[in-house]
């Protein structure tokens, strides 16, 4: 971030974020503040309000961005992946590279202790990221070595008032379930402060088996057409935890996910590498030479998009488009009208099933990886870099 540029800030109202405002305004820090309304409760408007207004008393840029769940998939985590989504197009359409995040030293405590519940590995119990990128923005959480009551001392101290959300004492979740046995645990003589030095030491070991495998990676796994084709014998002869890690962060790169599976489902994966597996919205194959991650028919057959956008999180089409031209799945109904024999393209028959394919209808129009590209023509927006560099930041 250049020193004369705008940051973005995401300040929900609550003393976490409406902290990390203060204190950037007070470091003399130039920003632009969004707030997420989800519409999930009463309470959410007076909260955006109380951001609002300290904005106006500040002179501060504030946008309020309204999410609407569809009913579908799991609540929580539809709501944090259309409040990345909303901020990552708000940051591009105002000019921003970066957003910061309040998430602090409790979020990375509780977050290690939900990973334990799931059995998680390395990664997963290694605690949040500092950075990431989402929809091409960069996200930044500056307050990870501060404390929750650290942070509201000083709010106090400003005079600043905050709102915090009141589904944060809400037992129904496993987060809020996690903060409220903090006491029990450190009776136990497990305390914060130690939790978080397990967290650092986890973070160091991460580092360096990244880099480890990221040295190796150039060698060893290669980007066929959007999937993910490891050397099995090399995978095969790594530990345990590298090829978690390098699973995991296959089924991510592949599947444009945000987190990576279940350890308990990863578990089963990693039990025999050359079972056929579908996890993720992926499917995992194998033949004596490689094991293969590729999307999975299922996850992408509902999935279509106007040809002039991206279909998918990965893939774009250039051709003659019009209002009713679409991206879909190519799909048994496709392969059907293929006009040239797909097995000349050396893909695994469900890799060309999973394929994007342009329509009009019914009628197939191009299927490009399934060798019939009919005057259309399709770009992956990954490169195999961009998976060395994921192993890296992942």
């Amino acid at each position: 971030m250049k020193p004369d540029s705008v940051l973005g800030v995401a300040v929900s109202g609550g003393g976490d974020s409406m902290a990390l405002l203060h204190m950037l305004l007070q470091a003399g820090v130039l920003v632009r503040v969004a707030t997420v309304n989800h519409n999930l409760r009463d309470e959410a408007q007076a909260e955006a309000q109380v951001v609002s207004a300290f904005c106006v008393t500040h002179g501060v840029s504030h946008d309020v961005l309204h999410w609407h769940w569809d009913g579908t998939g799991n609540l929580q985590d539809q709501a944090r992946r259309g409040r990345y989504r909303l901020l990552s197009d708000w940051a591009a359409e105002a000019g921003l590279d970066c957003v910061a995040l309040g998430h602090t030293a409790d979020d990375n405590i509780e977050t290690f202790l939900m990973g334990l519940s799931r059995g998680a590995g390395l990664d997963g119990l290694s605690g949040m990221q500092a950075s990431f990128s989402r929809g091409g923005i960069a996200f930044h959480r500056p307050l990870l070595h501060a404390r929750r009551s650290e942070l509201r001392d000083i709010l106090q101290g400003a005079g600043i008032t905050w709102r915090d959300d009141p589904s944060n004492d809400d037992p129904g979740y496993q987060r809020i379930q996690v903060r409220q046995s903090m006491s029990a645990l450190e009776t136990a003589g497990i305390s914060a402060e130690q939790i978080l030095m397990s967290l650092s030491n986890l973070q160091a070991t991460r580092r360096d088996l990244n880099a480890e495998l990221a040295a190796e990676v150039e060698d060893h796994v290669r980007l066929d057409r959007g999937d993910l084709c490891f050397d099995l014998h090399w995978l095969e002869a790594k530990s345990a935890e590298s090829q978690r890690r390098l699973l995991n962060s296959a089924l991510q790169f592949v599947a444009g996910q945000d987190y990576p599976p279940r350890g308990v489902k990863m578990m089963r994966v990693l039990a025999d590498l050359r079972q056929k597996s579908v996890l993720h919205g992926c499917l995992i194959t194998s033949d004596d030479a490689e094991l293969r991650v590729g999307r999975e028919l299922n996850a992408v057959a509902e999935l279509r998009v106007p040809s002039t956008e991206v279909w998918d999180q990965r893939w774009s089409v250039a051709g003659t488009h019009s209002k009713t031209t679409e991206i879909r799945a190519l799909g048994e109904a496709g392969l059907s009208q293929c006009a040239v024999n797909w097995r000349d393209t050396g893909l695994p028959h469900a890799s060309v099933l999973a394929s994007p394919s342009v329509w009009e209808g019914d009628r197939l129009l191009a299927a490009p990886l399934a060798g019939w590209a009919n005057n259309w023509s399709l770009t992956l927006r990954q490169h195999d870099c961009e998976y060395l560099e994921f192993v890296l930041s992942h």
